[in-house]
């Protein structure tokens, strides 16, 4: 590349660092409240990322490169449009750091094998090599599983709520306090009336007892 001709190996560092910061960084829009509210299927928000890639690619040109087209850069989004996509759909459910820890982990190990075995990239010691990738997956994978919220999470308070199973239950099947009322002939009224009514015969059973 001719804009890269006098570039050195700090060059590669700098570039990989503001990587960093971008694809790590790259997530958070979608985890705001106004994409939320919006609810944007996954494509749509995977396109707009596309048609930026697009735009912004033709910035190289006033560099001094050259245009030229080459089958490999179809095959290439081929592989990176679904992947990405799942990607957004995973941060919506799972969340930006479980989803992000566990396919940086799994990335790690694909470019790894790619890139040694595959397009056989110079290492100075492959047996250390594999070493250092299979800890830095182990705490990819523990960051995402520790940071996993406990089962049975309530979904407006983002806590696990404790105690009596009855309670539990009570709390995580009804409404939000914002709505004013609820239907008791649908189908969340009738479950709730009935939870509260197995609430209140174990109470009198312990009463008795």
């Amino acid at each position: 590349m001719p804009f890269l001709g006098g570039c050195t190996e700090a060059c590669g560092w700098f570039a990989a660092s503001i990587s960093v910061l971008g694809f790590g960084s790259f997530g958070a829009p979608i985890k705001s409240k106004t994409i939320s509210k919006l609810d944007i299927h996954p494509l749509v928000m995977q396109s707009y990322k596309t048609m930026m890639c697009f735009l912004t690619c033709w910035l190289i040109i006033p560099m001094g490169e050259k245009f030229r087209f080459t089958s490999w850069g179809i095959l290439s989004g081929l592989f990176w449009v679904p992947g990405a996509t799942c990607g957004i759909f995973g941060i919506r459910n799972a969340g930006l750091a479980i989803s992000v820890g566990i396919w940086s982990a799994m990335t790690v190990l694909s470019s790894f094998i790619w890139g040694v075995f595959v397009f056989g990239e110079p290492i100075r010691s492959l047996s250390e090599t594999c070493a250092a990738v299979s800890i830095l997956i182990v705490g990819l994978v523990g960051m995402a599983k520790f940071s996993a919220p406990p089962i049975g999470r309530d979904k407006r308070s983002g806590v696990a709520p404790q105690g009596d199973p009855e309670k539990v239950k009570l709390t995580l099947s009804s409404p939000p306090p914002s709505e004013k009322g609820i239907d008791l002939e649908s189908d969340m009224g009738q479950n709730l009336n009935a939870a509260v009514a197995k609430r209140k015969v174990v109470t009198k059973k312990r009463g008795r007892n």
